[in-house]
């Protein structure tokens, strides 16, 4: 008797259209004869094997017309799409794991120097590289939009600076002068962004109460300072110019009781220059980094301010 296997290998074929139907292409085609024969049947059996050469033949004449289609044995199969994608979505998941590690490095490094008021040289450098890291990996090119309030609810978009940031990291002499202050100690500062309204809000605490916190009754004084925002012709995509307009002192608790609403706050506007141009305002800042959770700007000329998205800037 005679055993004959036919192996046939196929690779799809694209389809020029939507209409076509995708057949798969045999691209070779092994035949196998396996005998097994008496001697004296052996004229027989060899007249009763089955002849697969035409069959050979008729394959590859069918492959060459399926490969009328354009593409040729050589070309690359339609896997390379696939594998393309899957490429790139791994380099994101990279990039942001990356990201995500030198977040948590800042994080620590104002935590261990009390957000810059406390730093060494050598913090303030191991900073500044960090800072300069995560600026490649910056994943919003528009962090302007909406800042003036035109475009929200216009279609444009809200804002994505918009909400309460608290601050992690600073290098801003004017910031940083603050706590050598004789009398008061730095709490918590924030940036609220209210398109086209930005608050920078700074807690202040008795220096006594900082030095001995669990004898002393807890006071605070809140000072907001109110900017109104607007975006820049120099830099329409990043920079962010600022017209400051008030300045109030709130006292939140004094003595270990609130007096938020008690006693009135201190507050006066600020003087405005006639015919002042926003565009060629002195005050502004960009947005080198901004994500869901971190927010690193660059004011003109007075250092750097990382911060933190957080729920609410409660006392």
């Amino acid at each position: 008797f005679t055993i004959i296997t036919t192996t046939n290998k196929f690779r799809p074929s694209p389809s020029k259209s939507a209409q076509q139907i995708n057949y798969p292409r045999i691209i070779s085609t092994t035949t196998t004869k396996i005998s097994m024969v008496n001697d004296e049947d052996d004229d027989d059996d060899d007249n009763n094997a089955i002849d697969f050469s035409n069959f050979e033949q008729e394959l590859d004449d069918n492959d060459d017309i399926i490969d009328n289609d354009g593409m040729n044995d050589n070309d690359t199969p339609e896997e390379t799409t696939t594998t393309t994608t899957t490429t790139t979505v791994e380099a994101e998941d990279m990039n942001m794991a990356a990201a995500q590690k030198l977040k948590q490095e800042l994080i620590l490094i104002g935590a261990s120097y009390d957000r810059g008021f406390g730093a060494s040289a050598s913090a303030r450098s191991n900073a500044k590289r960090v800072v300069q890291e995560l600026e490649d990996y910056n994943p919003t090119t528009f962090a302007a939009q909406g800042i003036d309030g035109v475009s929200v609810g216009s279609g444009g978009g809200s804002s994505p600076l918009e909400g309460s940031w608290r601050m992690i990291w600073t290098t801003a002499p004017d910031v940083l002068v603050l706590g050598a202050s004789p009398v008061s100690t730095v709490g918590a500062i924030y940036q609220v962004f209210e398109p086209p309204l930005v608050t920078n809000i700074i807690d202040l605490i008795p220096k006594s109460q900082s030095l001995l916190p669990s004898v002393l009754p807890s006071s605070l004084l809140r000072a907001e300072v109110t900017t109104k925002a607007s975006s820049r012709k120099d830099d329409p995509q990043n920079r962010i110019g600022l017209n400051f307009e008030s300045v109030q002192l709130n006292p939140v608790e004094l003595l270990g009781q609130s007096v938020k609403g008690v006693l009135p706050p201190l507050g006066f506007n600020l003087p405005q220059i006639p015919f002042a141009n926003p565009e060629t305002s002195p005050g502004y800042f960009d947005v080198t980094y901004l994500d869901d959770e971190l927010l690193i700007i660059k004011q003109a000329g007075q250092g750097l301010f990382a911060l933190v998205k957080v729920t609410n800037n409660d006392p």
